[in-house]
């Protein structure tokens, strides 16, 4: 994956803290598996979305990235939710930090794209 690797000047050029390079790279590898299994990825997070806002953790104003999501599932592509989850922006940040795609990774792929994020920038 030589964006991992390009990815070190980014984080040099916009002081980029580790969580936020962690959620990046790890919707990037999400966005590459939906490459061929898009419409699984998206029953997954489609899943998570409804099992979320039935409950009373999400409620109010809690709701809302969970509702903005739901409407971006519905509404997009693939191709274009894999640019919104991987786009370097604040918009892509903000929606990263309520992103639906848990689940779609492994805890061995989560935890070594964690080494591999520490070995760039450190925790």
């Amino acid at each position: 994956m030589a964006w991992l690797k390009k990815s070190y000047f980014l984080l040099k050029s916009k002081c980029m803290i580790f969580v936020d390079y962690y959620s990046l790279t790890l919707h990037r590898v999400i966005a590459e598996k939906m490459i061929n299994d898009g419409d699984k990825i998206i029953e997954i997070a489609r899943g998570n979305l409804n099992r979320w806002l039935k409950s009373e953790s999400f409620s109010g104003s809690n709701a809302l990235p969970l509702i903005e999501w739901k409407e971006i599932i519905e509404n997009s592509s693939v191709e274009e939710i894999r640019r919104l989850i991987t786009a370097d922006t604040d918009e892509g940040q903000r929606l990263r930090s309520s992103s639906p795609f848990t689940g779609v990774l492994t805890r061995s792929e989560r935890e070594k794209y964690w080494s591999k994020c520490a070995e760039i920038r450190p925790v």
